[in-house]
């Protein structure tokens, strides 16, 4: 049965790792190989722009049927980047995943669009950061991002989540992936 792994890599090499996981490894041992996306927002000149980076560096995910198999041909090559081994992607954190990048991981994960009230408090959240608005450790609303505490491999850490807010003209193609509509309590 195929399912999800992960695989740790060099910070900033995630897309070399994929490129010598599709070129060394046999064709049939996985099904898909993915360095998840988000679309980051920031502000230059007073308009806002939206950037595609990498979701989590250092990790490449892949799945496959036979995990063994795959974890031996990638310890033959002696390309870099090494990959210490395969793990299995929880089903927790599967769920997470595939909410914010879609059923196969392949959408880069969404900007989540803001309304706020007189105090710059969030009263709706449109997009993915709503399910975790309760969970937020910093907003930047200059920067445009918000920092939130999620269960994710294994540990809770901090994710880093594109906003924009209401005010600001709304950008085709950015806004994806998870709940929408939440209100803040």
């Amino acid at each position: 049965m195929e399912q999800w792994y992960v695989l740790k890599t060099v910070p900033g090499k995630e897309q070399e790792a994929a490129d010598l996981i599709r070129r060394a490894v046999t064709p049939g041992l996985f099904k898909e190989c993915r360095v998840l996306r988000k679309i980051k927002v920031f502000r230059s000149g007073g308009a806002l722009r939206f950037l595609e980076g990498v979701l989590f560096p250092g990790y490449v995910f892949v799945r496959a049927s036979d995990p063994g198999a795959l974890d031996k041909e990638l310890k033959r090559s002696r390309d870099f980047p090494q990959f210490p081994s395969v793990a299995p992607v929880e089903p927790a954190d599967l769920t997470f995943l595939k909410d914010v990048c879609g059923r196969d991981l392949e959408r880069p994960m969404g900007v989540t669009r803001l309304t706020l009230d007189r105090e710059n408090r969030i009263i709706r959240a449109d997009g993915i950061l709503s399910g975790y608005v309760n969970r937020i450790i910093r907003l930047n609303l200059h920067k445009r991002f918000a920092l939130a505490k999620v269960e994710l491999f294994g540990r809770v850490q901090p994710v880093l989540f594109g906003v924009t807010l209401e005010k600001d003209p709304l950008m085709s193609g950015v806004y994806g992936g998870g709940r929408s509509g939440r209100t803040a309590v």
